[in-house]
């Protein structure tokens, strides 16, 4: 009978432990999607780039061994107080016992500005992916200071957000890897409309590997 007990009880400690080695290995997505979706719904379509393919593009980021975090902004928001609420949301994470390079913040067009601020004020060495996130206004009205693994994606004949990220990555930051690619997609702002190869294949390397 105790041999039985004890024989049960390996068993179940093996399981939680199994259980807790395979939740440190999940990945954690955040998606911070773009301001159009925040005016029209989840069905946003743009007379310029037509439909915000969000449904595709949360199926395209989801596998069955991760979780992917996507919360539809219905209101204008704040760029830093909803960055705080998705900061706090990391921190938990990492209070749990996820590893900070299983947790990747991707942000879109003002999703981009929104995870800029998360990486300014999360300490955690989290993954990062920027789509669309820089013009002219940014780099003159923000004082960010990025900690973490950043990788930016922008696209050249974007004439909203297209430009590239060279004064972000020169100034003081706390980064430990500041990556970024240059786009011809011939797309426009449009190009994150869609889960296209083009920023869809590194932005998953980056949540794996954290390198390019």
């Amino acid at each position: 009978m105790i041999l039985k007990r004890l024989f049960i009880l390996t068993l179940l400690t093996s399981f939680s432990f199994l259980k807790s080695s395979a939740q440190n290995q999940k990945k954690y997505i955040y998606y911070l999607h773009g301001r159009i979706i925040e005016i029209q719904g989840k069905n946003a379509v743009s007379n310029v780039y037509g439909k915000y393919e969000f449904n595709s593009i949360i199926k395209a980021l989801s596998n069955k061994n991760d979780s992917v975090i996507a919360m539809i902004r219905n209101t204008n928001v704040d760029h830093l107080q909803y960055a705080k609420k998705v900061s706090k949301q990391i921190d938990s994470l990492v209070e749990k016992g996820i590893k900070s390079t299983n947790i990747t913040v991707i942000g879109a067009s003002k999703g981009a500005i929104i995870a800029s601020y998360v990486a300014s004020i999360n300490k955690n060495h989290i993954n990062y992916v920027l789509l669309a996130g820089n013009n002219d206004y940014q780099e003159n009205n923000r004082n960010w200071k990025f900690h973490g693994q950043v990788l930016c994606i922008y696209e050249v004949s974007d004439t909203i957000a297209g430009k590239h990220y060279n004064y972000w990555k020169n100034r003081e930051n706390f980064t430990t890897k500041f990556e970024q690619i240059a786009l011809k997609t011939n797309l426009g702002h449009g190009f994150l409309y869609n889960p296209i190869d083009a920023w869809l294949k590194p932005t998953k390397k980056w949540i794996e590997h954290q390198k390019m």
